[in-house]
C-alpha cells in the first residue's frame, strides 16, 4: 500500500527542517524549496526534495505530484511565503485534498506591518485558514494572530510542526570533548538578540573570573563591540553546533521585543539543553513557553545585571551547572524530541486523508 504524500512547501532549505524528515514512516514528505542558501546540506541530503524555479514552475510540479496533503506558507512570513500560500490554496482546490500550515509570527500584525498592511494581511489570513483543515501553531502569540482574525480553535494544534524539535542523536551529551572553560553566546550580533546586554553583562564580571572566556558564535552589524581580551567570535555551522555547545559551560540567549520581531522559540535553548548544558535566557516572546526554570535561568530583557548575576551564579556552583544540565537533557528527550514531534504530526495528519 502507498503511502500518503504530504507536499511541503518553503521559500528555503536548511539541515534543520529538512534532515528530520528522516522520521516520517507513516507518510511520504516531498520537500519543495527554491533555495538552500546555508551551504548546510550534502548532495545525498537533498534526495526526495524538489527544486522549483518559480510560482508557475512549483505549481506544475505539485499538479503533476498529486499529493494527498500539502502544507503551505504562513502569510504573515514574507512576500516569497505569501505567493506560496497562494498556490498552496489554489494546489488545494485542484486537487481536492486537505490544505495545512504552520504559524510563528508572533509579534501584532499592526504593530509589525502597519495598520493599513495589517489590514490586508489579516484578510488573507482570515481567508486562508478558513481554507485550511489543520493549522500547527508554535507559540501563544501565533495562536493570539489567528484567533483575531476568527479563526476556529478546533483547527488549531501546538507543536513544534516544520521547526520539529531537537535530532537528539546530534544534540547530545559528549563526555568525550573537553570543557573549555567558556560561556557560548549563539545567534545574530545585533540589538534584537540582546548583544550589548551579554557584552556588558560579562564586562562586570570578567575580572573575577580570569580562567574564563566568552565565544559569540554569529554574525551581525554589532560584531565591533567584542573587543575584550578574553571575547571572541566566528560564525559556526550547523553541524559544528553540538561539539561547540559541549565545550561551553553554559550558553545565553539574551533576546528583546523588539517592534517588528521578536523570539519566536529560541532553539539555540533547546539545542544547548539537548546537550546537557545549562541555559540562560530571557523572558522574551516564545522563549518561556519552551524554557523553564528548572532546566534554564530566566532573566528580564534589557537587564545586564540579571544577565552578570546568573552568569556568576553558574560559574561559581558546579553542582547547579550539573543538576540543571541533566534536567535539561531529559526534558528535551520528554518534550522535544524531533522523532517524537513527527510521530505524534502522522498520527495528526493521517486522520485528514
Amino acid at each position: 500500500m502507498n503511502k500518503p504524500v504530504l507536499a511541503i512547501l518553503t521559500e528555503s532549505i536548511r539541515f534543520d527542517n529538512q534532515d528530520a524528515l528522516k522520521y516520517f514512516s507513516q507518510i511520504k514528505p516531498v520537500h519543495f524549496y527554491e533555495n538552500a542558501p546555508y551551504g548546510d546540506l550534502k548532495e545525498e541530503e537533498l534526495v526526495g526534495a524538489v527544486k522549483y524555479e518559480n510560482m508557475a514552475d512549483l505549481e506544475q510540479k505539485l499538479l503533476t505530484l498529486k499529493p494527498d496533503i500539502i502544507q503551505g506558507a504562513e502569510p504573515y512570513a514574507s512576500r516569497k511565503a505569501l505567493k506560496l500560500c497562494l498556490v498552496a490554496k489554489k494546489v488545494s482546490k485542484k486537487l481536492n485534498i486537505p490544505l495545512i500550515f504552520p504559524m510563528l509570527e508572533n509579534r501584532p500584525v499592526n504593530d509589525r506591518f502597519g495598520v493599513v498592511a495589517g489590514l490586508f494581511l489579516k484578510q488573507i489570513l482570515k481567508k486562508y485558514a478558513e481554507s485550511a483543515s489543520l493549522i500547527f501553531y508554535l507559540n501563544e502569540g501565533a495562536k493570539r494572530n489567528l484567533l483575531e482574525v476568527g479563526t476556529k480553535p478546533k483547527k488549531l494544534v501546538k507543536i513544534l510542526y516544520g521547526i520539529w524539535g531537537i535530532e537528539t542523536d546530534i544534540f547530545r551529551p559528549m563526555s568525550e570533548i573537553k570543557n573549555e572553560q567558556k560561556i557560548l553566546f549563539m545567534g545574530r550580533l545585533d540589538e534584537a538578540k540582546g548583544l550589548p546586554y551579554v557584552v556588558e553583562a560579562w564586562k562586570s564580571i570578567e575580572k573575577d573570573f580570569p580562567e574564563v572566556s566568552i565565544y559569540f558564535s554569529g554574525k551581525g552589524d554589532l560584531d565591533y563591540m567584542i573587543n575584550g581580551s578574553r571575547m571572541s567570535r566566528g560564525f559556526s555551522k550547523n553541524s559544528d553546533l553540538p561539539t561547540l555547545i559541549n565545550s561551553s559551560l553554559f550558553t545565553i540567549t539574551a533576546s528583546i521585543t523588539m517592534k517588528r520581531w521578536e523570539e519566536q522559540i529560541g532553539m539555540t535553548n533547546l539545542q544547548a539543553l539537548s546537550c546537557g548544558v545549562p541555559v540562560i535566557t530571557t523572558l522574551s516572546g516564545g522563549i518561556p513557553e519552551y524554557v523553564n526554570p528548572e532546566v534554564g535561568i530566566l532573566v528580564p530583557e534589557k537587564d545586564s545585571k540579571a544577565i552578570a548575576q546568573a552568569m556568576r551564579q553558574l560559574l561559581t556552583d558546579e553542582k547547579m551547572r550539573q543538576n540543571m544540565g541533566q534536567k535539561g537533557r531529559e526534558y528535551i528527550l520528554k518534550n522535544f524530541d524531533a522523532q517524537k514531534t513527527i510521530e505524534k504530526v502522522e498520527e495528526i495528519l493521517l486522520k485528514l486523508v
